[in-house]
């Protein structure tokens, strides 16, 4: 059941897409330290390569390895799709993320995975609490008549 509260949470939005940004950003410097800044303490996280890392320790020790290693020059736009909140502290969140130039100009062909986020509010400050991120592939289906 999707939470509908009286008065629209349009600031909690805004601020769930200011994380965003700022993970996209980190993400971007390579800063594990700055993208793992915005997942709570026991966080579970599963990455592109369905590897499962549970707690901060874990997801920021793994993303200090591949951010300076297989993607220091791998750069993303992540653009949120769809932002649902469970509760006034709770959200479901889609994100989507494309490979970029270091410029932020979109690669034509580069790769493309889609997030799922389950964002909690604590002390008025929105942490991811568990996701998982999937490649998306190119599928080419063979429509038989």
């Amino acid at each position: 059941m999707v939470y509908k509260e009286e008065e629209p949470l349009e600031h909690d939005r805004e601020l769930i897409k200011h994380v965003v940004n700022e993970m996209e950003a980190a993400f971007n410097r390579h800063d594990a330290d700055a993208l793992d800044s915005h997942f709570t303490q026991n966080a579970t996280w599963v990455n592109v390569m369905g590897e499962k890392l549970s707690g901060w320790d874990e997801i920021n020790k793994v993303h200090k390895i591949v951010l300076t290693g297989p993607l220091l020059n791998s750069y993303s736009k992540y653009t949120v799709d769809s932002i649902s909140f469970i509760n006034s502290n709770v959200a479901v969140v889609h994100v989507r993320q494309y490979s970029t130039t270091s410029d932020g100009k979109r690669i034509g062909g580069g790769q493309e995975s889609i997030a799922i986020y389950v964002m909690v509010k604590e002390m008025k400050v929105w942490r991811l609490a568990a996701g998982q991120n999937t490649l998306l592939k190119s599928v080419q289906l063979d429509i038989v008549s």
